[in-house]
Order: C-alpha cells, then sequence, then structure tokens
C-alpha cells in the first residue's frame, strides 16, 4: 500500500508538474513582449525557444529561428556600439539593457528595446540567456518628434530674437544721435525700455528763429504694437510742417484725429509737447494725459501740473496751451510714467515726490549726468534692477555749465 501510494505520489507530482511548464508557455505566448531563450553553451549561442510575441514582433516563426544566434535581426542602421555593448554583457556574464533598430522579416526597421538576463546553475555558471524584445518605435519617434519640435521652437525663439533686436536699434536710430546745437541751451536724455523694443519715444525739433521743439510720449502697453506705434508716431511728428510743429496745441490735436481708437486698434498713448522760445524767454506746451513737467529753479522742484485726455480715446478733447516764463540756469525735465511708477520688492511705487527730490539733489552736477543719476536710482529701487516699464527722462537747461 505504501508503495502504491508512492507512485501516486509521483504521477501527481509529474502531472502537476507539466501543468505548471504549460502554464508558464501559454503565458509567454500571450505576453506583448518577445520571449527568446538561447543556449549559452552551444557554438554560437543559438535559439532554442522563442514565444509567440516574437514571433508577432518580428514576422519570424518558430522553424526560422530556431538554432540560429539572434543578430538575424540586425540590419544596415543597426547601431555598432548597441551590437558590441551586448557582446561585451554576454562576455561578462551581466544584465544588459540596449536600444537599437532591428528589422523585420519583411524588413521593415523597428526600435527594439533589448534586455539580455544570463541565468546560471548552481556553481554559478551561466547556461542560458534570457532575451526580452520590446517594440518602442512610437515613444521613440514621439521623442524625435519633440526633439525636432523644440528644435523648430528654438530657431523660431531665435528668429524672433533676432528680429526684435534688429527692430530695437531701428527704434533706438529714431532717438537724438546728437545733441541739437542750440543757443545757450542744453539737452540731454536717457531712455530704458523693458523689452527689446519700447512704448516710449522722444525727440527734439529745431525751428527757425532759434526756437525748437521738443516731446516725450508713452504708448500704452509694452512689446510689438506699442514700438510699431511710437516709430510710427517718431516718423510723423519728425516729418510734420514747420507751421504745425510750432503750435503744440495744433500738434496734438493732429495726433488725436489721425490715430484715435477704433475697431482692432485699441492703443492709446501720452503725450508731453513743448516748444521753448528764447526770444520771449517763453515755454508753450500740451500735456495729453501725461505726467507733469518738472521745473528745477533756485534748489526747488515745481511741479508744473498739467491734464488732458491721452491722446486716442476722445474724438474732441479740447486740448489747453500752457505757458510758463523760465530763467537762466532752470532746468525742465519730461518724462514717462515708468520714472514714477516703478516698484520697489515692497510694491511701493518710487513716486512724484521721490523724482523731484532726486533731480533738485542732482542740481549741482551736469544735466546729463542728473538724468544719468536720477534713472540709476530708479532703477535700483526695482526687483533685480528690472524695470516693469518703459523709462524715459529728455531734460532741458536754461544756460550753460560752469562745471
Amino acid at each position: 500500500m505504501s508503495s502504491e501510494n508512492h507512485l501516486l505520489r509521483s504521477a501527481l507530482g509529474d502531472k502537476n508538474a507539466m501543468e505548471e511548464l504549460l502554464l508558464k508557455d501559454r503565458a509567454f505566448d500571450a505576453a506583448a513582449e518577445g520571449i527568446t531563450i538561447a543556449d549559452a553553451q552551444a557554438k554560437d549561442r543559438p535559439l532554442i525557444y522563442i514565444n509567440e510575441g516574437f514571433s508577432r514582433l518580428t514576422g519570424y516563426s518558430v522553424e526560422e529561428t530556431l538554432g540560429s544566434n539572434c543578430r538575424f535581426l540586425q540590419g544596415p542602421k543597426t547601431d555598432p556600439d548597441a551590437v558590441r555593448e551586448i557582446r561585451k554583457a554576454i562576455e561578462e556574464d551581466r544584465n544588459c539593457e540596449v536600444e537599437l533598430i532591428n528589422y523585420r522579416k519583411d524588413g521593415t526597421p523597428f526600435w527594439n528595446r533589448l534586455s539580455i538576463t544570463p541565468i546560471q546553475d548552481s556553481s554559478g555558471k551561466t547556461t542560458h540567456l534570457i532575451g526580452i524584445q520590446s517594440d518602442v518605435s512610437r515613444r521613440r519617434q514621439a521623442e524625435k518628434n519633440l526633439i525636432d519640435s523644440n528644435s523648430s521652437l528654438a530657431a523660431a525663439n531665435l528668429r524672433m530674437k533676432n528680429e526684435l533686436m534688429a527692430a530695437a536699434k531701428i527704434q533706438q536710430a529714431l532717438l537724438p544721435t546728437a545733441i541739437p546745437q542750440l543757443n545757450d541751451i542744453q539737452v540731454a536724455w536717457a531712455f530704458r525700455p523693458c523689452d527689446e523694443l519700447a512704448g516710449d519715444i522722444l525727440d527734439v525739433l529745431t525751428m527757425e528763429n532759434d526756437r525748437f521743439a521738443f516731446y516725450l510720449l508713452d504708448v500704452c502697453g509694452h512689446g510689438v504694437a506699442a514700438a510699431l506705434l511710437s516709430t510710427t508716431l517718431s516718423c510723423w511728428l519728425s516729418r510734420m510742417p514747420l507751421e504745425l510743429r510750432q503750435n503744440p496745441v495744433a500738434v496734438v490735436d493732429q495726433l488725436n484725429q489721425s490715430f484715435q481708437m477704433e475697431g482692432d486698434f485699441s492703443q492709446f498713448f501720452t503725450c508731453c509737447y513743448a516748444v521753448l522760445n528764447p526770444n520771449n524767454q517763453t515755454l508753450q506746451f500740451v500735456s495729453a494725459g501725461h505726467p507733469s513737467p518738472i521745473l528745477i529753479r533756485n534748489n526747488e522742484a515745481i511741479e508744473i501740473k498739467s491734464s488732458g485726455f491721452p491722446v486716442g480715446i476722445v474724438p474732441d478733447p479740447n486740448y489747453h496751451l500752457q505757458e510758463i516764463s523760465y530763467q537762466y540756469g532752470d532746468r525742465i525735465y519730461l518724462y514717462s510714467d515708468g520714472a514714477i511708477e516703478q516698484a520697489d520688492a515692497n510694491g511701493k511705487m518710487f513716486g512724484m515726490k521721490r523724482l523731484m527730490t532726486e533731480l533738485t539733489r542732482h542740481r549741482a552736477i551736469t544735466l546729463q549726468a542728473s538724468i544719468d543719476e536720477t534713472m540709476q536710482t530708479v532703477l535700483q529701487t526695482t526687483v533685480n534692477n528690472k524695470n516693469d516699464d518703459d523709462v524715459s527722462i529728455l531734460g532741458i537747461q536754461i544756460g550753460k555749465d560752469n562745471y
């Protein structure tokens, strides 16, 4: 009875082992990846097993593969470095994983993520090599598309940057390149855009009888659209007839008629346009929504208060001419709102009062130096010395410096 039980248990054990082997075989065949087993002891390490996943992946049948080395999947575009890595790993009895181009039976290439694992016996000797192949062509193509897209985007960004820099040079060229030679009058300015292109623009326009006009305007917004409008305005103002140039009200009225906000054109701008007449020592100006000019006289700062609608908002704003008499030694400053609205790390704006204090504090140095020092102080209050708005300052001094 004991012998019969032993035989029964043995038979049941063999049956269970067979069922377990069949289950593993079905599991291998059901796997999406290709699975191969190579004999590491035989010459050239031939395949002794492939699953159905390998046949689906490569197109090769069991009969066409068993007894062959798996290198038949290699072809013209297979990376030699990847092949050398496989050989080296096999020689060193270690795992390896590579991605390389292999070829199906019909000749079509695919990206194969191949992992090879050595199987060792109880003595530590490698007897078999398990290979797992996965088609990663879609992922590699997606990566290539992303790289190509990033390369195209980088090229487009570089092209755009170069175009912006070229546009910035054109815009800079519209600024005064040389200080006009005026009798007993000095002119100086500073210009700091917040981006490559600015919405601020300024200039000095000479006229007959020693008179001259100067202006500073600030287009709402930043970037290309604001820069295009400010460039257009600069060209428009530089080409206006002499009889118009000498009349501040007429100039700003004409600007308002020519650049009304309508349809898709939603930009407006502020402007201060002034005419200085040395013959009667007067300064006439019109402010269209622009910050008030500052007069420095006898070490005292005076805000020349002004008001008016920005250009382009209403059809008939009824701009008013303002006039002041100036004295020898006076300094008059125009500036964009970026000079007073720059915020520090706590959100506190630079402000009109501080700007007036800075300009007064620098009365003892040259006009250009006073503007440069004030500009630097404004920028130092900003976060990381980066102004979030264009900053422009234009100064006029009556009389020469004796420094």
